[in-house]
């Protein structure tokens, strides 16, 4: 029983460690404005400086807020720029509103059309992966009932798809546009 329960604490402890930002060794040896800079070019929103603060006030190392924002501000510049939208967008990437409100909306917009081409490709594919599975299924099935239910499902992921694939379709027209 204490094999098991220190195992199920040892478990617990390695979620939590998990949960944080940074180790207490990595607080202590921290270039704020490096931290900023790379929290800066990856987007991350500004609370990420509240979970760094509290990660690190338990190691009883006080971040340096000026040099983090200082260096998160020219990561941002980086990351902020209109054609990051789209390929941050296109990668299925999470945008989590970290750019400046004078160009949040177009940032936001641009994001939004290259995540909407991700999205409908994705899409595509899961629904092709399907079809493949069902014709396998088909191909594959003994009774006449297990036939007809195949190819009714195949029925309907056929105009599944064909609705994928014209939304698919639009998205890359507007991404056309929006370039």
């Amino acid at each position: 029983m204490k094999l098991l329960s220190g195992f199920f604490l040892s478990l617990v402890l390695v979620l939590i460690s998990a949960c944080t930002t940074m180790s207490v060794e990595e607080c202590k040896v921290a270039r704020w404005g490096e931290v900023g800079l790379r929290d800066g070019l990856a987007g991350q929103p500004l609370s990420k400086l509240n979970d760094l603060s509290k990660d690190c006030a338990e190691a009883k190392v006080t971040v340096d807020t000026n040099a983090y924002l200082q260096g998160r501000d020219q990561g941002l510049i980086t990351y902020c720029r209109p054609d990051n939208a789209v390929k941050l967008g296109l990668e299925g990437k999470t945008y989590y509103g970290a750019c400046p409100a004078s160009i949040d909306g177009d940032f936001r917009r641009r994001f939004s059309v290259g995540r909407e081409v991700y999205d409908s490709r994705e899409q595509v594919r899961s629904l092709d992966s399907r079809r493949m599975t069902l014709e396998r299924q088909l191909r594959d099935a003994q009774k006449d009932d297990d036939r007809r239910k195949y190819r009714n499902e195949l029925s309907d992921l056929d105009y599944s798809l064909r609705r994928a694939r014209d939304r698919a379709r639009d998205a890359e027209y507007s991404l056309s546009r929006l370039r």
